[in-house]
């Protein structure tokens, strides 16, 4: 599958995975801020963006993490340090857990750990909005329609502040628009289908960060991978910000990504500072 993608910078590289229906877009603010002292790797998984569809009937994690292992590869990237948005998250959980001595660190935005990860999820996708309803209901869509239904759901379960800021909720539009009718089930499918990933496989950082209005289920996620992960794991959140926090709030959310690399020694800069109380709470963090 040949990828659409960007890159900009020198230096460590670091690769950006956007998440569903959205595009490499979404990490325009980080492209612009870490291209100063990273390579940025910033791509289109396939039937987003401007990488085409395929011909497979359907899409999962691994599909999409298979198609950025052979990027690597034809990048000649022996490792790198993987930023993953919600979609993207999960892409990046399943190469750390599967490729764990090409990862060096991952930075998860809006994690989900699996689709069943308690028994009400385990309800939900199976009895209430199983696999066969979902595919027969977005074959029959077109993607315009399942944009505005969409927001539809999803305002009137979580509200406008899960969505983001007005700028953020018109590049998720206008990304969405773009989607193929037919890899709108594909795309689900991998969701639907994501499953826990063994993240004990290597010794990388992981730092997990959310906006302070994500999905209380995405919420529960990030606490339960942090627990699970331990020692290696941090964990953030950015005030007044919804899902997509690294585009609704892009300057807090790039220092504090920014300064963990530091932390952790993943990025190769002369760079001193001293990180106060008083600045996490200038900055948002929660």
């Amino acid at each position: 599958m040949k990828l659409h993608y960007s890159i900009s910078g020198v230096g460590e590289p670091i690769l950006l995975i956007h998440g569903a229906y959205v595009n490499s877009d979404i990490w325009h603010y980080q492209q612009v801020y870490f291209k100063k002292h990273f390579k940025v790797i910033n791509v289109d998984l396939r039937g987003h963006g401007q990488t085409p569809a395929s011909e497979l009937p359907e899409y999962s994690v691994g599909t999409f993490g298979e198609d950025l292992v052979h990027l690597m590869d034809e990048l000649h990237l022996k490792k790198t340090t993987i930023f993953g948005l919600s979609l993207g998250a999960m892409v990046a959980q399943y190469m750390a857990a599967n490729y764990p001595s090409r990862v060096n660190g991952i930075v998860l935005v809006g994690a989900t750990a699996s689709l069943r990860l308690n028994l009400l999820e385990r309800v939900v996708t199976t009895f209430i909005f199983p696999k066969w309803v979902a595919m027969k209901l977005f074959s029959r869509l077109e993607t315009r329609e399942f944009m505005k239904i969409s927001f539809a759901l999803t305002w009137f379960m979580l509200g406008n502040k899960w969505l983001g800021n007005n700028q953020t909720r018109e590049k998720i539009r206008g990304a969405i628009i773009q989607v193929p009718r037919e890899e709108l089930k594909k795309i689900y499918n991998a969701i639907h289908s994501f499953r826990k990933q063994n993240l004990d496989s290597g010794d990388y950082p992981v730092l997990l960060i959310n906006g302070e209005n994500d999905s209380p289920v995405i919420h529960r996620h990030t606490r339960y991978l942090n627990k699970k992960i331990g020692a290696r794991a941090s964990q953030l959140e950015i005030k007044t910000a919804g899902h997509a926090c690294n585009h609704d709030q892009p300057l807090i959310f790039n220092q504090l990504v920014f300064d963990w690399l530091v932390d952790n020694n993943l990025a190769q800069v002369n760079y001193s500072y001293e990180k106060t109380k008083e600045t996490a709470i200038s900055l948002g963090v929660g």
